[in-house]
């Protein structure tokens, strides 16, 4: 189990914010907006971290195999509840050391609010991302 401290040095540090967009026709813009963190590393520190992160109610998924062309273990968290509790574990005055929070932050924010359901919605989150 890890304190605190450590869970935030190691959420400042190692997980990938993912902000996968694809088209899906069933929404009124046309396209679906997933968020998730990455954290690859070996599988006891994974598992180690899974625990930990339960005991704050933040639900997790571990793989033993990301995929076919990328055999490691990863621990996935998505759902926007559970990485609404993760950015809140964040200390706001600290900054991650690759850069990734402040965008990703602002999308889960608009994400948590419905935002993305909305064309404006999904511009800004575009813009957010990079790709506009």
């Amino acid at each position: 189990m890890f304190s605190k401290e450590q869970l935030q040095g190691i959420l400042l540090t190692i997980p990938k914010p993912e902000v996968h967009i694809s088209k899906d026709n069933r929404l009124t813009t046309g396209y679906k907006v997933r968020l998730r963190l990455n954290i690859r590393a070996n599988e006891e520190f994974l598992k180690g971290l899974q625990r930990t992160l339960a005991q704050y109610h933040i639900e997790t998924t571990y793989k033993h195999s990301e995929h076919k062309s990328r055999p490691l273990p990863i621990l996935r968290i998505s759902g926007i509840s559970n990485l609404i509790e993760i950015l809140k574990l964040i200390p706001d005055e600290l900054p991650d050391a690759k850069g990734h929070y402040e965008s990703f932050t602002k999308i889960v924010a608009l994400v948590s609010e419905g935002a993305h359901l909305t064309q404006e919605g999904l511009d800004d989150i575009l813009m957010l991302k990079g790709c506009i």
